[in-house]
């Protein structure tokens, strides 16, 4: 978690002065954290921090310096310069693992892959990004393999391959929940919305667009705004909604305006100029393309100058004046000629800074293998337990729910049975005694053998009790298990959403009413647009009972802990998303820390005091949504604010 921008100033000001690591470290923190409205300040602080670096020898700083610097660069437009900085950052952070916050490079990594897309070295950028995700895998990198994915997806469908492309946006996305980050979760929808625009899935895509806006708005940044209100309109343009479509690429525009990224300026503009086009508003269309024009031409962005003289060769076109027409469609030849010569630069750029980076780490080798002999052969041990580390992990995480399900078709046979008896016979045991005092109690016996044989049946009731409650207990668990073992023998089938919803909650608050505990109440926030649901009907419900129970559990918790002054609210919201459907289940209890937030899915994890959970509620749950369902699971938690869980399922609307 990035600190506060104030606490990153305050540690700044507090090193003025000082010629250390420490201060090239807060020089580095600030120019990350900062956002984009203050860019030159971040490629400012870069600066400062690499010749500082480059003073102190301090190689790791400096590194991270030019990779910031390229950030800023790319962000400023000037690619080619930002290029090179990147790719030595880069290098280093890989020769270097661990020097480096995995979480900088992992944005670096993105920030690399959209220079290439940008300048429209699509296949250089797929390339590049598959040989950067096989590394951050093999170390265990989730923060780069979540941005890598989503680099790849966005180049998969720049060059028409929209199928893989939604393959790569599924697992960004499955990546980026996995560790917690809401701008790149945003990012990830966007992808996977473009991927399923151009495979003509409007509904879907539309509903990952919203999904991407509705988080940048929640705290995936401005930028992240701006693309997913661009996305919107790109779609609502594919689908002749074209005044839709012009308000969402002018909202865009204005977000990009105060960001000041002008390149993305003159894609909106143009954008904004097609719409006008299409609605034959063609002297306002003419008028904001020669505005996305010069600006391109003021930036040297080739594709965007090609596109805008494309756009305005169809509108001279519209309007009668074909000698115009054709000095922007042979503009458009000319440019586009030049761009296939700029992707050939900076491919040949590319290539000369990868191979200057190689030639020196082999040099580097070389003098290191020189002064310890053992050098190579330790870094194949380490190369092969990191290997053996990683395999063991994928093999962890491919058969956890399957060895699961094989272990509990064992239990079923050598636990059920036995377990059934020892129920049974604790039931009978608890009557039998009851029979028996009461028998004892009409017979006339001396008092002091009275009381004893009171004592000693109280003792055995109460012992028969705990067999019957723990046996229970057991009982439940297995049933739990058998879940995660057994296929659905349900179909899926329309079903109303909130309906299910209503009882789900009525059921939780009686289930925790029954045992003693006094539930609040459930306030809802439902969407009407809100149709019917193509789910399991019997297995969501599990799933809903289970985070109702948990958000209930968790506000009951925090109201023994903190008594009078703390009201308990526990919420329920859907949202429909084109054709998916989110609902939020939301609570004002105790929250999670992030390292019990990671982990909640996990068979047998739980957080309950013993005897109270089985830790195998929400990965059940988690199952049942994602791979019964297709749908996704995720969570959201601050401590002391409480905790939300996100669930979204496909609707038949």
């Amino acid at each position: 978690m990035k600190d506060p921008p104030a606490d990153l100033e305050a540690r700044l000001a507090a090193l003025d002065g000082d010629e250390s690591a420490a201060r090239v470290d807060a020089l580095n923190a600030l120019a990350y954290d900062l956002d984009l409205e203050e860019n030159e300040r971040r490629i400012a602080l870069a600066r400062e921090a690499r010749a500082l670096a480059e003073r102190l020898g301090y190689d790791a700083g400096g590194a991270l310096a030019m990779g910031l610097e390229g950030a800023g660069l790319y962000f400023r437009s000037e690619h080619l310069a930002a290029l090179p900085l990147l790719l030595e950052a880069l290098a280093f952070a890989e020769a270097h693992p661990g020097e480096i916050n995995p979480e900088y490079v992992g944005r670096l990594n993105g920030t690399l892959a959209s220079v290439h897309v940008s300048l429209g070295n699509y296949e250089e950028a797929l390339s590049l990004a598959l040989r950067l995700l096989e590394k951050a895998r093999a170390r265990g990198d989730h923060q780069s393999e979540a941005w890598l994915l989503q680099g790849i997806s966005i180049s998969a469908s720049e060059l028409g391959d929209a199928r893989q492309a939604l393959d790569f946006g599924m697992q960004a996305l499955d990546c980026f929940t996995h560790v917690g980050v809401p701008e790149g979760q945003s990012r990830a929808h966007s992808a996977i919305g473009t991927a399923l625009r151009l495979l003509g899935r409007f509904d879907e895509a539309r509903g990952h667009h919203e999904i991407s806006l509705q988080l940048a708005r929640e705290g995936g940044g401005t930028l992240n705004e701006a693309r997913a209100l661009h996305d919107l309109g790109v779609l609502a343009f594919a689908e002749e909604h074209y005044e839709e479509a012009l308000g969402l690429h002018q909202r865009a525009l204005d977000l990009r305006r105060r960001l000041g990224n002008r390149q993305a300026q003159s894609t909106s503009l143009i954008e904004i100029g097609k719409s006008l086009l299409a609605m034959r508003r063609c002297s306002e269309a003419i008028r904001v393309l020669c505005e996305a024009l010069e600006i391109a031409e003021a930036l040297q962005i080739k594709p965007r100058i090609y596109q805008a003289h494309q756009a305005l060769a169809d509108a001279y076109e519209a309007t009668g004046q074909p000698a115009e027409a054709l000095r922007h469609l042979r503009s458009y030849q000319a440019v586009r000629e030049e761009v296939l010569g700029m992707e050939a630069a900076a491919r040949v750029q590319t290539l000369q800074a990868r191979f200057e980076t190689e030639a020196a780490r082999r040099d580097a080798e070389i003098a290191r293998l020189r002064t310890v002999e053992l050098g190579q052969k330790n870094e194949e041990l380490e190369r092969l337990l990191a290997e053996l580390q990683r395999t063991q992990a994928r093999l962890v995480q491919s058969e956890k729910l399957a060895s699961l399900g094989r272990l509990t078709a064992g239990i079923a046979h050598e636990i059920k049975n036995p377990l059934n008896f020892v129920n049974n016979f604790a039931a009978l045991s608890q009557e039998l005694a009851g029979e028996l005092r009461e028998t004892l109690g009409a017979a006339t016996l001396p008092p002091d053998l009275s009381d004893e044989l009171a004592d000693a049946f109280d003792t055995l009731a109460l012992n028969l009790g705990k067999i019957a409650e723990h046996g229970r207990r057991a009982d439940g668990i297995v049933r739990s298990m058998l879940g995660h073992a057994r296929a659905s023998r349900h179909e899926r089938r329309p079903t109303d959403l909130h309906a299910l919803l209503a009882r789900c909650a009525e059921l939780a608050r009686f289930s925790r009413r029954a045992t003693g505990a006094v539930a609040p109440a459930v306030e809802t926030a439902f969407d009407p647009d809100v149709g019917m649901v193509n789910v399991v009907p019997e297995e969501v419900e599990r799933v809903l009972i289970n985070l109702i129970e948990n958000a209930l559990h968790a506000v009951e918790a925090r109201a023994h802990a903190e008594g009078d002054g703390y009201a308990p609210l526990v919420t329920l919201r859907t949202k429909q998303y084109g054709n998916v459907v989110e609902v939020r289940v939301e609570d004002n209890g105790p929250g999670m820390t992030e390292e019990v937030r990671q982990r909640i899915f996990e068979p047998f994890f739980t957080t309950k005091p013993a005897g109270e959970g089985t830790g195998l509620g929400l990965s059940l749950a988690w199952d049942i949504v994602v791979q019964g369902h297709g749908g996704t699971l995720a969570a959201k938690s601050t401590p002391g604010v409480g905790s939300t869980f996100i669930v979204c399922l496909p609707s038949t609307t």
